[in-house]
């Protein structure tokens, strides 16, 4: 039987997983040493970039081991760090048996460290713990290994100290995986029948889905017939194969193994991350599958309306390949047509719309990310979302009065060698400007991670602001009453701001519960565009009052209309942007 070692890296953002895994496939000759890009299964140039992981990533590795004789196989996958796409982390860890837990150390245990570290003790996964970065002037090593001893309860002597990015001790990595890891249980379950376990897919335009697998028990072969257990849809595998880390095929994908398969299937919202591939129809599916939904939405507009079309066309080709992304058409009396995205929180956001604007070369303006509320009985239900912080202590008491401020309410804290922070806050106060306040009075020190837990009752109303008399609903949200005063004096006041004078009065207001809470006024002017020509040329000099008409007329183009208002749409932009 093959000797398998099933495991991700996991560890807070920019701690050093895929420059560990460089060094991983160099150990095992995987990929040749100074021969490769950095950060090889970071293929996303916008990951590159900004140095985070925002897609999964498995390469598949052989390593013969001299001291045992033996030869592994060692199947990695690469996490994203970011709470975004969490449950690309949950579904990954039901496909292995072990982890690398990764903490650099120059910085500490960190929130996603923590949040990553208990989903894999939920599912009695080995942790394989490891302090990265010890060749930084600035590490700490000793304390952030006597930090992971304290959190895991085990001794500091069973924490490594390695540094990915030359490849010290790195070898000692390798020797604890094929140790301490167990192999999956292939002789138990190879006779069943197939269930394979889908934690990733993307689209591939020349053959269709492309499914990466975990397979649980059985065996899966190109050219068979199989089923979606929880999807219910019937298919055929035109191909199956193993990561090297390119896609290579294979005759089969035996139990323990992870691979993937491409099938028939043309839509990738058929194959959803969590489903699983079995034989036929009666074979139940592994548990743990959850359905995944956007949560913040927010509305994206062309900023020149001819351009519709090309931003439907790059929706519908990210959509493709992004299973977690959902869009509807929307159209704007101000901005024209849109549509209203869903996103799985601000960072997905900021991703898909730096790929639209670079890929297909798109100018847009995206209007505030909002939270869906439920509405139940005529009353808005909105999603509350459990928090957690780690800050050093001496930042106590200011995050802790931050919290408040943002509606937050304590759970539990823990004060060892930072200071752990639970608290329930609702979603729509998160995602306003709360990171960057906590990064803002920590120095930047604290760490944040969020789950959603549950939708509660709250006495919110539509916060609707009026242009002469007019709704505008792309400046209209749901607020709470302690927010409503505050939104309402901060929008109206912008717009005053931005919106330019007209040839009449223009009222701003922002209307709450049925009352006006809040109203400034821009007041009218007159402009002769004659008058100038008339002064340097002469009144009688037709052509040139001609053409400062047309000129005129063509500014008047890109405006856009509110009722009887007229707005240039980088007041849009400006209005939306964030400060």
């Amino acid at each position: 039987m093959l000797c398998i070692r099933n495991f991700p890296i996991i560890a807070h953002i920019d701690h050093g997983k895929s420059t560990l895994a460089d060094r991983l496939m160099e150990l095992t000759c995987t990929v040749e040493k100074n021969a490769h890009e950095a950060q090889l299964l970071d293929r996303n140039p916008i990951s590159r970039e900004r140095g985070i992981t925002i897609k999964l990533a498995p390469v598949r590795m052989i390593y013969p081991n001299s001291k045992d004789g033996k030869t592994y196989i060692l199947n990695l996958i690469d996490t994203p760090g970011h709470v975004d796409f969490s449950y690309e982390v949950d579904r990954t860890l039901a496909c292995v048996e072990g982890v690398v837990l990764l903490v650099d150390a120059t910085q500490g245990i960190q929130a996603q460290t923590i949040a990553n570290s208990y989903k894999a003790i939920e599912k009695n996964l080995i942790i394989i713990p490891v302090v990265n970065k010890i060749d930084m002037p600035s590490a700490d090593s000793k304390k952030v290994k006597q930090e992971l001893a304290d959190f895991l309860e085990i001794k500091p002597e069973e924490v490594l100290a390695i540094s990915a990015k030359t490849g010290q001790n790195v070898e000692q990595v390798l020797t604890r995986i094929i140790a301490d890891i167990p192999g999956p249980a292939v002789e138990e379950r190879y006779a069943l029948p197939l269930q394979g376990l889908i934690f990733d897919s993307y689209f591939d335009s020349h053959t269709g889905v492309v499914s990466f697998v975990r397979i649980v028990s059985g065996t899966a072969k190109a050219r068979a017939s199989y089923h979606l257990a929880i999807g219910k849809t019937k298919f055929e595998t035109l191909e199956v194969g193993l990561f090297t880390p390119d896609l290579t095929p294979t005759d089969t994908l035996g139990t323990g193994e992870i691979g993937y398969i491409v099938s028939n299937l043309k839509d990738i919202h058929t194959v959803k991350v969590g489903d699983t591939i079995v034989e036929d129809a009666i074979t139940p599916a592994l548990s743990g599958y959850k359905v995944v939904k956007p949560m913040v939405f927010a509305s994206l507009f062309p900023t020149q309306s001819s351009a519709y079309e090309q931003l439907k066309k790059a929706l519908e080709k990210i959509y493709l390949s992004d299973s977690s992304l959902s869009f509807v058409p929307i159209h704007s009396q101000a901005l024209g047509g849109g549509f209203r995205v869903g996103f799985l929180g601000l960072l997905h956001a900021d991703v898909v719309r730096e790929r639209l604007e670079r890929e297909y070369g798109l100018d847009l303006v995206l209007t505030p990310p909002q939270v869906e509320y439920q509405i139940q009985s005529g009353h808005y239900h909105e999603p509350i979302v459990k928090i957690s912080i780690i800050t050093p202590v001496q930042y106590l008491g200011t995050v802790m009065r931050l919290c408040e401020e943002y509606r937050g309410s304590c759970i539990t804290m823990d004060n060892k060698n930072q200071v752990y922070l639970s608290y329930e806050m609702p979603l729509s106060e998160m995602i306003s400007d709360f990171f960057d306040q906590l990064k803002s009075v920590t120095s930047g020190y604290a760490s944040f991670d969020w789950e959603l837990v549950r939708y509660e009752p709250v006495a919110a109303d539509k916060l609707n602001i009026l242009l002469n008399h007019e709704e505008v609903e792309e400046f209209s949200e749901i607020v709470v009453p302690d927010r409503a005063q505050e939104k309402a004096r901060s929008i109206t006041r912008k717009l005053r701001r931005i919106i330019p004078r007209q040839q009449f009065d223009v009222r701003i207001q922002a209307e709450y519960k049925g009352r006006i809470i809040a109203s400034e006024r821009i007041a009218p002017f007159r402009k002769d565009v004659l008058i100038k020509s008339s002064k340097v040329v002469g009144a009688g000099d037709y052509s040139r009052k001609r053409k400062l008409l047309e000129k005129q007329k063509e500014g008047k183009k890109k405006m856009k209309m509110i009722g009887s208002v007229e707005i240039p749409k980088e007041a849009f932009i400006q209005l939306f942007k964030r400060s």
